[in-house]
């Protein structure tokens, strides 16, 4: 099928029409003749596969990685870092204008738009390990990832010939890589325990590593570190193979400095809190903070940073946030609110609209979600927009949304 390129979709795929049905191709930029395979029909639209550019739009470029195209991670590396963040901001524009907000969005560049990413997840097919292809469980696999730190490229070529050579296609299902300065973690996800040696692959990855498996939800340390250790912000971390963190440091501390300068209030509610990173910098910025994180892992190294680094002005809260919340004095504070990707619950919501706060930040990386859950709080208008750009070259992004009280 042959269609022009006229706009671009909620993932930054190109938009066109055929026979009056819409058509989504990945990879494509406006103004363009294309050309594509049909992946899925159904009545009102077409997803399709891009095959040929007929006609090239100007700000075409040659992708830096050999993979892109067929592996998932990626969707803009056929255009330049500024083309990607104008269509970003546009498309989060256009969804919350569905909120009702007109204004401006500031856009916060990655100061790496590539080998920024400190952790990824690999899985393992025939081939060897790779990223899923875009809306498909079949595995392109890889050799290297350019939007991966050095550290973990390095490492995939050694776990590729690992597989490989113990026959461990069908025992490993996939792979989790993170590291920090020059030590890694590797956590092997298995569908059997204590079949897979991992001395030979410790021996080749060096001492600086630890290795891990889980298996039916289950994780044991095998060899080497058990963590990751680091400083920022004058803060001591530590990660676990297991810990949520994100995985853009370079913009995770200009996400966090520009919360902590948003907040004037004396007094903060920090929701879904996580391993408790930003609540302990609001303390220390001289905040008293109340952290509520439902995960009992999570809760427990929240409870350990706070304690390893004399944390005195934060209470840390286990529990699940449409409970624990209506049980706070959120009066004339700042909430904060980090939900998962499905947004928050309606009894948060509903906690929010009555619990008179002086202003809600809301920290979402899936504008959807974020355009529904901003649409239920009636008492609160967005007033700033910030997309931080924490997942350069893909389709995904963190906002940073500010409200405040609706005053009669």
């Amino acid at each position: 099928m042959i269609t022009k390129i006229e706009d671009y979709g909620y993932d930054g795929e190109g938009v066109g029409k055929v026979n009056g049905k819409v058509c989504f191709v990945p990879f494509t930029i406006i103004g363009e003749k294309i050309e594509f395979d049909v992946v899925k029909e159904n009545s009102t639209f077409i997803k399709g596969k891009l095959s040929k550019v007929i006609e090239k739009a100007s700000e075409r470029s040659l992708p830096r990685c050999e993979y892109f195209g067929r592996c998932g991670g990626c969707a803009y590396q056929h255009l330049s870092y500024e083309n990607e963040l104008d269509i970003k901001r546009m498309l989060l524009l256009r969804q919350l204008k569905k909120a009702g907000f007109a204004g401006q969005i500031e856009v916060i560049a990655s100061p790496q738009e590539y080998n920024y990413r400190n952790k990824v997840r690999v899985f393992v097919g025939h081939d060897g390990v790779g990223y899923k292809e875009r809306e498909s469980s079949n595995i392109c696999s890889i050799s290297h990832c350019e939007i991966a730190e050095s550290m973990i490229s390095s490492a995939l070529s050694y776990i590729n010939e690992y597989i490989k050579n113990n026959k461990l296609q069908n025992i490993i299902d996939s792979i989790v890589i993170r590291c920090e300065g020059e030590n890694g973690l590797i956590n092997f996800f298995v569908k059997k325990e204590n079949v897979c040696n991992y001395q030979g692959i410790y021996l080749v990855l060096g001492e600086n590593w630890g290795i891990f498996e889980t298996c039916k939800d289950k994780t044991y340390h095998k060899l080497g570190i058990k963590e990751l250790q680091t400083s920022e912000s004058g803060l001591k971390l530590e990660y676990n193979v297991c810990s949520f963190h994100q995985v853009n440091r370079y913009i995770e501390k200009m996400l966090y400095q520009k919360v902590i300068e948003s907040v004037s209030e004396k007094s903060v509610v920090n929701c879904y809190s996580g391993a408790g990173l930003l609540s302990v910098l609001l303390a220390k910025a001289g905040k008293n903070v109340e952290a509520i994180e439902l995960g009992e892992t999570e809760h427990s190294e929240a409870e350990r940073l706070k304690d390893k680094n004399n944390i005195k002005n934060l209470k840390n809260h286990q529990g699940d946030c449409q409970i624990v919340l209506p049980k706070l004095d959120c009066k004339d504070k700042t909430i904060i609110v980090d939900p998962p990707r499905n947004g928050m619950s309606k009894g948060v919501s509903t906690t929010l609209n009555e619990c008179e706060a002086r202003q809600i930040i809301y920290i979402s990386c899936n504008s959807a979600s974020l355009v529904r859950d901003i649409n239920l709080l009636k008492n609160y208008k967005l007033k700033k927009v910030y997309l931080f750009d924490m997942f350069a070259r893909t389709g995904e992004y963190e906002c940073l949304c500010l409200l405040s009280p609706i005053i009669d």
